[in-house]
């Protein structure tokens, strides 16, 4: 039977849809002409889970299980299914997908109203079903907001594999973890790429499920999940998404993205915490351990970054409480609590602001947790959340002989647990904490089953956000100026949250990319440990540097003198080239080619700023060049300056194009600066 299609022209590109099932046919790009779909299968663009007593992984898709009613609505289709049916028989579910083209790209949206009798708890949308390996299995990647994901390369099977269901095919990306941490994906090669990316503010569960179609194919399917639970007479919308076509690589998608983003979701950190080269983290206990230091001792470590030359704004303290999870008290083992308030005291009086770590996103599993406050999965069973460490076990983690104790995952679905979190945060901030930094600041990949919950099993997320804010207003009623930091940013919550505390090293930071390309003023914190290399590098990268000496064993920073002046350096330069970091656009590496070492690229108004790093043991020649056309920069004269790690000037030239290219020899560790101003 011949297949007939509707087509939607858009910018550098069209879409067509096929008329029988209203499955996308095909997706053209222009230059550099490309096919992301030349085999379509007929799934359609929405699908939804419908569990039977009988067979409980029943579902529904448009296309496979139905033909849809096309109307034209000017240049945009509306695709609509009364029904849909399978060989379990015909279920009362209307779907409704609009298409429409705009100047952002393909503008896609669904509506479900569900006409059956059992809750819907499922629906994938949208579904970009069969693309292609555009460039080839070595070359097409999928890159998230914090992630690169190389589908045909990750997800193979040999011809004699016999796994479970295939799994080693497909992969689930939790959005809200960090590597799905936008609503946002780029599917290409650095030529080419098809940026898909969601309007629907709210913070709900969903995920992103990667699907090799089989061990022999190299096509991908890219399903996006989402966990409504709609009940029978209810409807559920999605929300816009919006498809679109370009050239090179991820840069547009995320420019694409951050128009939208940067509206939505602002960020609202205090000024000092933007300016700011790093702050300090220490532990004053490790678990099932003794202590590292008594209280008493902490304004010694306050003391070490009162300098102003190291830019180092707040001390973070980890482990002053006893245990995580309710109620949070005060680890006497430290000292009393009124030697702890003294000592908080004596800090603010250093000029160093205390910020105290907290972990009660995972409760304790005993009679002190409250039923009402556990998220429970759809077996009503708690989730469990248990690890134990100390710096004195072998192994670190997961010890096979030793149960100290047994976590399970809170909710802040609970109204008591929230109650709980933000008496507790008014407590700590009485006795001198100056901001609260929140552990496990991401919202659980499944739903909340839990029957006193007060919200939707999907909502956790939204509550979340709601407490963050509720927090953030204590902080600041008590200390205008204080924060509120946690683990893990989605693009959500970058208005609630002042910066990241996450395990990532300076050199990890590069797979964060695209986010921050997106939320370039944003601070993603980058750990650095007692080599200077770590602070060169997160430098570099615009990260806010977490000095860490030691890790969990707290060292002095007196003792590692080539960090502190490394940190001093870096700290001078980022005064130096401020505007660029708080005002300008991180742009990675978009335009900007390095061959021999390390590089990122930054800019503002007509200015661009370029930082080259050698970040290895041996001298090394390296040679960068700048192109501006990449981004659309069109500066045909200027001065080109270059800088040294003590921000000397030792290169200065007027009148070349903003095009550059320059060699260098770095000796280990260091850098060289070059910024372009137009005259």
């Amino acid at each position: 039977m011949k297949q007939t299609a509707e087509s939607i022209i858009i910018a550098n590109g069209r879409v067509d849809i096929e008329t029988t099932t209203g499955a996308i046919s095909a997706i053209h790009l222009e230059e550099p002409r490309t096919e992301f779909v030349r085999e379509p299968s007929g799934a359609g663009l929405l699908r939804i889970a419908a569990p039977l007593e009988h067979y409980q992984s029943h579902f529904l898709e448009t296309g496979t299980h139905g033909k849809p009613k096309i109307t034209r609505d000017g240049d945009g289709i509306t695709l609509r299914y009364d029904s849909l049916e399978s060989n379990e028989g015909s279920f009362p579910i209307q779907v409704e997908i609009r298409l429409r083209p705009s100047d952002d790209g393909l503008v896609i949206s669904a509506q479900v109203h569900n006409g059956w009798t059992e809750p819907i708890p499922q629906v994938i949308f949208p579904q970009l079903m069969d693309l292609e390996a555009v460039a080839g299995t070595d070359g097409t990647r999928l890159q998230l907001g914090r992630h690169r994901a190389m589908p045909f390369q990750e997800l193979v099977m040999e011809p004699d594999d016999v796994p479970w269901l295939d799994r080693w095919l497909t992969h689930y990306f939790p959005y809200a973890a960090p590597e799905f941490n936008m609503k946002w994906l780029d599917y290409g090669d650095h030529n080419r790429g098809l940026t898909l990316f969601s309007r629907n503010t709210r913070h709900v569960t969903q995920g992103l499920f990667m699907q090799r179609v089989d061990r022999f194919t190299e096509r991908l399917h890219l399903r996006w999940l989402h966990y409504p639970f709609i009940d029978p007479g209810g409807t559920w919308e999605s929300g816009d998404y919006v498809l679109l076509l370009h050239p090179g690589d991820w840069y547009a998608g995320a420019k694409a993205y951050q128009s939208f983003a940067t509206e939505h979701y602002p960020y609202n950190a205090p000024q000092r915490i933007r300016e700011a080269l790093g702050v300090r983290s220490v532990w004053s206990a490790v678990r099932n351990a003794p202590p590292n230091f008594p209280i008493t001792a902490l304004p010694e470590y306050a003391e070490e970054i009162a300098d102003p030359e190291l830019g180092i704004t707040e001390l973070i303290l980890w482990h002053w409480w006893l245990k995580n999870g309710y109620p949070i008290f005060f680890d006497t083992r430290l000292g009393t609590e009124e030697e702890f308030r003294t000592a908080l005291q004596q800090c603010r009086e250093i000029g160093v602001p205390i910020v105290l770590f907290v972990s009660h996103h995972i409760l304790r599993d005993t009679d002190e947790t409250d039923p009402d406050w556990k998220h429970l999965n759809a077996g009503m069973q708690p989730v469990s959340n248990n690890w134990t460490y100390g710096r004195d076990f072998l192994p670190i983690f997961r010890l096979p002989f030793s149960g100290t104790h047994a976590m399970i995952e809170g909710s802040a679905l609970s109204a008591g647990w929230r109650e709980t979190g933000l008496k507790s945060y008014e407590d700590a901030l009485a006795l001198g904490g100056r901001g609260i930094c929140f552990d496990v600041f991401q919202s659980w990949p499944d739903p909340d089953f839990n029957p006193a919950r007060d919200g939707r099993p999907d909502e956790e997320g939204e509550k979340l956000l709601e407490f963050a804010e509720n927090a953030r207003e204590l902080i600041h009623a008590a200390n205008p100026d204080g924060t509120f930091s946690g683990e893990h940013v989605s693009d959500v919550n970058v208005p609630v949250l002042d910066y990241t505390w996450e395990w990532y090293s300076s050199r990890q930071r590069r797979d964060s990319a695209p986010f921050r390309y997106v939320f370039p003023h944003y601070r993603l914190n980058a750990n650095v440990n007692e080599h200077p290399r770590g602070a060169l590098i997160g430098f570099m990268e615009g990260a806010l540097l977490n000095l860490i000496p030691g890790q969990m064993h707290s060292y002095r920073l007196r003792d590692y003198p080539d960090l502190v002046h490394m940190v001093k350096r870096v700290a001078a330069l980022r005064r130096q080239f401020l505007h660029y970091f708080t005002e300008g656009q991180y742009r990675f590496r978009e335009g900007l080619t390095v061959n021999g070492g390390e590089g990122r690229i930054y800019t503002r108004g007509d200015g661009i700023l370029v930082i080259a790093i050698n970040p290895s043991d041996t001298a090394a020649d390296i040679r960068i060049s700048v192109d501006p056309g990449v981004w659309g920069g069109e500066y045909p004269t200027g001065t080109l300056t270059a800088y040294d790690l003590d921000g000397q000037e030792i290169e200065h030239a007027s009148g070349g194009k903003a095009a550059f290219e320059r060699s260098m020899h770095l000796e280990p560790d260091t850098l060289r600066i070059f910024e372009f101003t137009r005259e």
